[in-house]
């Protein structure tokens, strides 16, 4: 990492687009977002939503990316008092990761929050990495179906209130919700809702939302 100071119990952020002398950095402006550095090297992108691995540790101490087959969930049950009242219900994940990959700083709070984040490295030179989200249109149970665009989620983490992650809704299609920088590490927590506007047949309606990572 290229930061000029330990990090100890917060990060160094970005102030107005400049990260500057450490000891200049409590007096300037309140954070906007996190400034995570990846070394050059070998082409290459990670992707981790939910449960991720790492081998031989966090990045920071010269660990590795590893892949992980896990396909965490997110849910809510609504109570029968409640259904198609217009009252959103809060969904919470199977997934326990909490700290991130780079430097093992808690970011996100599950089971509330899903980690998001990802990098993408180059030998050298400029490039982007794309990050979107593509959904069917439907939940299904059965022949029954919700609109997928019934869920929606905020971003955030903790210590970084301005999201580098976008906030959004599903739409049964595609939603582009990050172009990250060759040498970039980005990474925020997605809290998910479900708007809960309409009755629907009683069931356990299930889909499958994929997130992708791209580098041309």
């Amino acid at each position: 990492m290229t930061n000029c100071c330990p990090l100890v119990s917060a990060r160094v952020k970005r102030w107005f687009g400049t990260a500057t002398a450490c000891a200049l950095l409590s007096a300037l402006q309140p954070a906007q977002a996190w400034i995570l550095t990846v070394t050059p090297g070998a082409k290459t992108i990670y992707l981790q939503v939910g449960t991720g691995s790492y081998t031989g540790g966090n990045y920071n101490a010269g660990g590795t990316p590893a892949n992980n087959a896990t396909i965490n969930k997110v849910s809510v049950t609504v109570a029968a008092p409640v259904v198609g009242t217009g009252a959103a219900q809060a969904m919470t994940s199977d997934s326990g990761t909490s700290a991130s990959f780079y430097d093992g700083f808690a970011v996100c709070n599950p089971p509330a929050q899903v980690y998001v984040g990802g990098w993408a490295r180059l030998p050298a030179g400029s490039g982007t990495a794309v990050l979107t989200v593509t959904s069917p249109a439907n939940l299904t149970s059965g022949v029954n179906t919700i609109p997928f665009s019934q869920i929606s989620w905020t971003s955030t983490a903790n210590g970084n209130t301005t999201p580098d992650v976008a906030a959004g809704t599903f739409n049964g299609g595609t939603v582009t919700l990050a172009n990250i920088a060759a040498g970039t590490w980005v990474e925020d927590c997605h809290t998910f809702t479900y708007a809960n506007t309409a009755i629907w047949p009683a069931g356990t309606y299930t889909g499958r939302a994929t997130y992708s990572l791209s580098l041309p």
